[in-house]
């Protein structure tokens, strides 16, 4: 017998627009393997709330983001504030794929805590809860007996959450680097290829692979974000995002990629973590990697991690996305994990 899930979706921009088309494909395939069926009972957007408990047709819904409309023109609109959802409409499972505002307290945090009272379940794509409350959720989401997922929100389709916390059980992190930030990476390569800084972003906007606020990717802060996201989730980290050192890549210009290419090297924006001493070195910034490396493989759209522990040494893995279709991928395994 089929479940049904009610789903709020909290955003409807690239990754939720994305997300939609992929339950119109997979929705059969879904409901055969995986017993469960997604009704979307509430959507939020910048202009407010709609909510019809017979559930959206998942077409209606890209269709009103198509023609750049908004939720405050569906007939199902109430005239409530967003963080009001909560109280709005029956859910067992909510979707944060909205932008990332890293303002304390802001609607969006305020929105998930409710939420997670609720006993709602919780997939973000969405990084800053994350980052402003990672502890307070996780506590929250026990006391309620609900659960968060969010392995969306570290470099997209590449399962770096669930390969860390669920694949290499009992290891203990000794140091990792990592590209976690595609866009940055092909505006660097945009630039090796005799491009403009300008150029590369317009283009990363316009597939959609860019953050809305751009300077989230170049000043490095999407990348500490997720450098930050995955040392709270595998390690003993007990510090906040201030305590990552972090330098972007808008001041990086032609002469020094041409110096690094000359060297035998690439610029990357690379983030580390080490161990030493007791105590976490953490860093984000650009930096020459061995063009035949690992590091040096990841181009374009890649993005790539490499972690040594004590017991697995090394391993690297990485992916291409120039589009948001694997983070969407990845909010859906999400959403199939929490509601078996």
């Amino acid at each position: 017998m089929v479940s049904i899930v009610k789903t709020v979706l909290l955003g409807l921009g690239n990754v939720n627009q994305r997300l939609l088309k992929i339950l119109i494909d997979k929705k059969d395939e879904i409901a055969q393997k995986h017993n469960l069926s997604f009704k979307i009972v509430g959507v939020v957007d910048s202009s407010g709330i709609a909510v019809r408990t017979r559930g959206f047709d998942y077409q209606d819904l890209i269709n009103l983001k198509f023609n750049k409309g908004k939720v405050n023109e569906l007939d199902c609109f109430l005239p409530k504030a967003p963080e009001e959802i909560a109280n709005c409409v029956e859910a067992d499972l909510m979707i944060d794929a909205s932008p990332v505002n890293l303002k304390p307290n802001n609607p969006g945090l305020h929105l998930v805590k409710s939420a997670i009272t609720k006993g709602w379940h919780v997939v973000l794509a969405n990084k800053a809860p994350l980052v402003l409350a990672f502890d307070e959720l996780h506590e929250l989401a026990l006391k309620h007996k609900t659960r968060l997922a969010y392995s969306a929100t570290v470099c997209g389709g590449l399962p770096v959450i669930n390969v860390l916390q669920r694949d290499l059980k009992f290891a203990t992190l000794n140091n990792l680097w990592g590209i976690f930030n595609a866009t940055s990476n092909f505006v660097l390569q945009h630039l090796e290829q005799g491009g403009t800084m300008e150029e590369a972003i317009l283009e990363a906007q316009r597939i959609g692979a860019a953050e809305t606020d751009p300077t989230l990717d170049l000043s490095g802060q999407d990348t500490a974000n997720k450098l930050y996201i995955i040392m709270k989730s595998f390690t003993d980290f007990d510090g906040t995002i201030a305590d990552i050192e972090m330098e972007g890549i808008q001041n990086v210009n032609a002469e020094q990629i041409q110096q690094a290419a000359q060297a035998g090297t690439k610029l990357k924006l690379v983030a580390a973590a080490f161990h030493k001493k007791g105590k976490w070195q953490l860093s984000v910034k650009p930096a020459p990697v061995a063009a035949d490396s690992f590091m040096g493989s990841c181009d374009g759209w890649e993005m790539g991690i490499e972690v040594k522990t004590d017991l697995y040494e090394s391993i690297s893995m990485k992916n291409y996305e120039a589009d948001p279709t694997g983070t969407s991928a990845a909010v859906l395994r999400d959403m199939i994990d929490l509601s078996r």
